[in-house]
């Protein structure tokens, strides 16, 4: 049995496959990110409060400048996943601050501040 193939159409194949599988390993990790799992378990907590509200998009804007990888990675600031403080003093040194980290009381409302502590005690204990 002989078969006649171009090699034109064997690489098209090759490229196809080479691209679904390139597809499917980066939906694998999309759906393994733990700061969005993290951020799925809260945000319907606050949606009283604003409708499609996200934790992550508020952490980005206000945390990720210090405690980058969504508080995943150590920068300025330390990792914050696997944090061993309590709820109620996270709600404390982000409303407050702590040197050199400044408080966010006059520019964050309550509930904006108890989702970030929040979202910081849902973070599992892994490090990028």
């Amino acid at each position: 049995m002989q078969y006649n193939v171009s090699f034109s159409a064997l690489t098209r194949t090759a490229l196809i496959m080479l691209c679904l599988t390139g597809l499917t390993i980066s939906a694998t990790y999309a759906e393994e990110d733990v700061t969005d799992i993290a951020a799925a378990e809260i945000n319907p907590n606050y949606f009283e409060y604003k409708e499609n509200f996200s934790v992550k998009r508020l952490f980005a804007s206000r945390c990720s400048w210090c405690h980058q990888g969504y508080g995943l990675k150590a920068a300025d600031g330390p990792r914050l996943s696997g944090s061993t403080k309590s709820k109620e003093k996270i709600i404390e040194q982000i409303a407050y601050g702590k040197s050199p980290m400044p408080g966010f009381r006059k520019q964050l409302k309550p509930w904006q501040i108890e989702a970030l502590a929040d979202y910081i005690k849902a973070l599992p204990d892994v490090a990028l």
